[in-house]
C-alpha cells in the first residue's frame, strides 16, 4: 500500500492511514523527502521492539535522521547511567512535592484566561503551553522572562527531528547551548569556591556530573538538559489540548465529566490512548528482524534489514483492535488500570519517558481547574494541529464560556 507520513490528508488525521497499514502492510517501508524508514504498526509487533532494546536500539537516535549516540540517546550501560541521574527529580513522590506549585500556577492561568475580553480565548496560548513551560522552566532554574525563549529553544529541537530550516534550527540551538554553558559553568564555580548552588535540576546534574567516578562532559549534559526541555513541555502542551478538544467535540462527554470529575482521570489516560502526543519515535536495527504479521487469510513476513530506521507507531498500536474494543472511539466508561497499562503512549520499558508522572499530573490539575471553574466551556471554532509529523496536538483550540 501506499503510505506517507507527510501527506496532508494523514498530517490532518493519521488514523485512518494506520489502520490499512495494520491491515495491509504493518511492515511498512517509506523512501522519499531525503528519508529512508520502515514502520511497525501493530499493536504485539511495536511493544515486542520496545521491549527488545537489544535489537531495536536507540544509538542512532530517536527521529528519523541519524545521530551519534549520547546520553539518554543510547542503549544500556550508558543508557542506564544518564537516566538514573534524571529520574530521582521525576520519580511521582518527587511529583507530588510540586503539587502546590502547579495548582497554583494553573489558578493563576485558568483566571487570566477567564479574565479575557469577550469570553473567549485559545486554549492553547492561555493555558495548554504555559503551564508545562513554566513548570520545566521553573525547574531548571531558567527565569521567567525567558519563557518564550525557552519556547523557542524547544519548538527548535522538536522541528529538528523532523523537516524545516536547517540554519535556523542550528542557529537556535547555538543560542540555547551558550545559555545552558554560561548556567553550568556559574554552578561549577559556586561549587568550587564552596557556596550553595540554586535548588534546581541544572544544579542538580552539575552536582551529579562532580560526584560520579565516571567523567560527564558538557555535551553529554547539554543532552540531558535539552531532552528535560522538550520533553517537560511539547507532550504535555499537547495531552492538554487533545484531551479537552476530545471533550468539548461532543458536549455530552465534557457534561459527564462535569458532573463527575471522578472522570477526569479516566479522560486523561483515554486521551493519551485515543491521541497521544507523540504518534512515535524511531530505533534502528542491529540486526535483520522477521515480522510476523497476519494478512487476510494467509500469514506473512515482514523482514527488517540491518541498520535500518524503523518508526514504532505507537499511535497505531492505542488503536490496535486486537487489544482495544471500539478502538477509534474516545470513550469514558474505559478501565482506568487496563488503560494505564496497555497504551504506549509514554513509551515502554527502559526508554519509558521519565517525565510521565508530571505531564498527567498537570494535565489532571488543568482539566480540574477547567471543569471546575469553566463548566460551561465550549468550542469556538476549529482547532488546528502541531506542524512535526511525528507529534499529533493542537497548535490552536479556540474556546468560549
Amino acid at each position: 500500500m501506499t503510505y506517507d507520513p507527510f501527506a496532508p490528508d494523514t498530517l490532518a488525521d493519521p488514523f485512518p492511514a494506520y489502520a490499512r497499514l495494520r491491515e495491509e502492510c504493518p511492515v511498512h517501508r517509506y523512501d522519499a523527502r531525503g528519508m529512508q524508514f520502515s514502520t511497525l504498526s501493530r499493536h504485539g509487533d511495536v511493544l515486542a521492539a520496545l521491549k527488545d532494546v537489544a535489537t531495536f536500539s536507540s544509538r542512532q537516535g530517536q527521529g528519523p535522521f541519524r545521530s551519534e549516540p549520547i546520553a539518554l540517546f543510547d542503549d544500556p550501560p550508558s543508557h542506564t547511567f544518564f537516566r538514573r541521574l534524571v529520574t530521582t527529580s521525576f520519580t511521582p513522590r518527587a511529583v507530588q512535592r510540586r503539587e502546590s506549585m502547579i495548582e497554583s500556577l494553573v489558578d493563576e492561568l485558568v483566571s487570566a484566561m477567564l479574565d479575557e475580553p469577550g469570553r473567549t480565548a485559545d486554549l492553547h496560548d492561555a493555558l495548554a503551553m504555559p503551564l508545562p513551560t513554566i513548570v520545566i522552566a521553573r525547574m531548571l532554574g531558567v527565569p521567567e522572562e525567558l519563557r518564550t525563549t525557552f519556547k523557542r529553544w524547544s519548538d527548535a529541537q522538536v522541528a529538528g527531528m523532523g523537516a524545516g530550516d536547517v540554519e535556523e534550527q542550528r542557529r537556535t540551538r547555538r543560542e540555547m547551548q551558550a545559555y545552558f554553558i554560561d548556567e553550568i559553568a556559574r554552578r561549577r564555580a559556586l561549587a568550587a569556591d564552596g557556596e550553595e548552588m540554586p535548588d534546581d535540576l541544572v544544579s542538580g546534574l552539575v552536582s551529579a556530573a562532580m560526584q560520579e567516578e565516571r567523567p560527564i562532559s558538557e555535551a553529554e549534559l547539554l543532552s540531558l538538559l535539552t531532552q528535560l526541555l522538550v520533553g517537560g513541555n511539547e507532550t504535555t502542551t499537547s495531552l492538554l489540548t487533545n484531551v479537552v478538544w476530545r471533550l468539548l467535540e461532543r458536549p455530552e462527554r465534557w457534561q459527564a465529566v462535569v458532573d463527575d470529575p471522578r472522570l477526569i482521570e479516566v479522560a486523561v489516560e483515554e486521551s493519551l490512548r485515543h491521541d497521544p502526543p507523540v504518534l512515535g519515535l524511531f530505533r534502528a536495527t542491529t540486526c535483520p528482524v522477521d515480522i510476523g504479521a497476519e494478512i487476510g487469510a494467509g500469514r506473512e513476513t515482514g523482514r527488517l534489514d540491518q541498520d535500518q530506521k524503523v518508526m514504532l507507531l505507537w499511535a497505531s498500536a492505542n488503536r490496535d483492535p486486537e487489544v482495544w474494543d471500539d478502538p477509534d472511539e474516545f470513550r469514558l466508561d474505559r478501565d482506568l488500570n487496563a488503560l494505564r497499562a496497555r497504551h504506549l503512549s509514554f513509551g515502554f520499558g527502559i526508554h519509558a519517558c521519565p517525565g510521565a508522572p508530571l505531564s498527567r499530573l498537570e494535565a489532571r490539575l488543568a482539566l480540574a481547574a477547567l471543569v471546575r471553574r469553566a463548566p460551561d466551556l465550549r468550542l469556538a471554532g476549529p482547532a488546528t494541529r502541531i506542524e512535526p509529523f511525528f507529534l499529533w496536538g493542537r497548535r490552536s483550540l479556540p474556546v468560549r464560556w
